[in-house]
């Protein structure tokens, strides 16, 4: 009786959910937040360049995964330290990256715009199937970009562009690592063809045939929880790439990969609420509110840095 309670409100949910979706998805905001799409950012030309080189480990045909200075709101915030874009390094410090449009792109662009950076190496690639990767991805140079989130394809992965359907005349950046390496009998996907047949940095990061070369970590502190579902006291009732919605009490939970993190605080709208010293840093939200809130929790470490993380969200109750 229980089991079947919880599954009607997961249905109900699950209609609310996709109505929501679509409506914020094809508006371009999140509660009535409008976030640029990857391709509206700034250019990186017209950012201050600080003219970084790639590190001299890295070779043609090795990938790079960047995290952005974000909101965790951000509809292309994603949980991971690197999870949010990536790039094939094809030589003379260029990169190839579908953003907007696959297109060319100094690394000094990259490094500026990023708050967490990796190299990956294919492994199990030799030499001559690197080099045959970046050479697949240059001649992409053009092609339109495919935005993960628009219906009813959304990050629908293909390598193929000769296909009539839709996502094979377009690409979005992780598609665009991983078809490099599919096109040389490679899959870097560690989920493979598995519904939903999209694949994202943590699914590049992961698979066996990956190792990481190189990586810069300045800003780790997350919030994991609450993140893009629906929560209904304390209990995650359905996942969504869009919002956050909470009815009812619920722990706020931190991660980060710092040792030398000494405590967290938490805030709601920049109020102090509370203060948590040892992994995993967890605060129980309890107040009862309705309506949008942001939670802000504030990492500290030994020497007195602090890295701040952001999530609005909405609650009631």
């Amino acid at each position: 009786m229980k089991l079947g309670f919880f599954l009607k409100i997961r249905f109900i949910l699950g209609i609310i959910l996709v109505c929501m979706s679509a409506i914020t998805i094809a508006s371009g905001s999140t509660f009535g937040k409008t976030y640029p799409l990857l391709s509206d950012v700034p250019s990186f030309e017209s950012c201050p360049i600080d003219k970084s080189t790639v590190p001299d480990c890295v070779e043609i045909g090795d990938l790079v995964l960047v995290d952005f200075f974000v909101d965790q709101s951000n509809l292309w915030k994603r949980p991971g330290l690197y999870n949010e874009h990536g790039a094939i390094y094809i030589g003379n410090n260029t990169v190839v990256e579908a953003n907007g449009v696959v297109r060319l792109r100094n690394y000094s662009h990259f490094h500026e715009w990023q708050q967490n950076l990796a190299f990956l190496r294919v492994k199990t690639a030799n030499e001559s199937q690197r080099y045959a990767a970046a050479a697949w991805a240059i001649t992409l140079v053009g092609t339109p970009y495919q935005n993960f989130f628009d219906f009813p394809w959304f990050g629908f992965k293909t390598a193929d562009t000769t296909r009539v359907i839709a996502p094979a005349k377009k690409i979005y950046c992780m598609e665009l690592l991983w078809a490099a390496y599919y096109m040389q009998g490679i899959d870097i996907d560690r989920n493979g063809w598995m519904f939903p047949c999209w694949v994202t940095g943590n699914d590049i990061l992961y698979d066996d045939d990956i190792e990481i070369i190189y990586q810069e970590i300045n800003h780790s502190t997350e919030i994991i929880k609450p993140y893009k579902a629906v929560y209904c006291f304390n209990r995650k009732i359905l996942s969504n790439p869009v919002f956050t919605l909470i009815i009812g009490q619920i722990d706020v939970v931190v991660n980060t990969s710092n040792e030398q993190i000494t405590r967290v605080d938490f805030y709601i709208d920049s109020v102090y609420k509370s203060t948590d010293t040892t992994p995993p840093y967890v605060w129980r939200w309890d107040d009862q509110c309705s309506g949008k809130k942001v939670i802000s929790a504030v990492a500290l470490d030994d020497v007195g840095n602090h890295y701040e993380s952001r999530i609005t969200v909405v609650k009631y109750f």
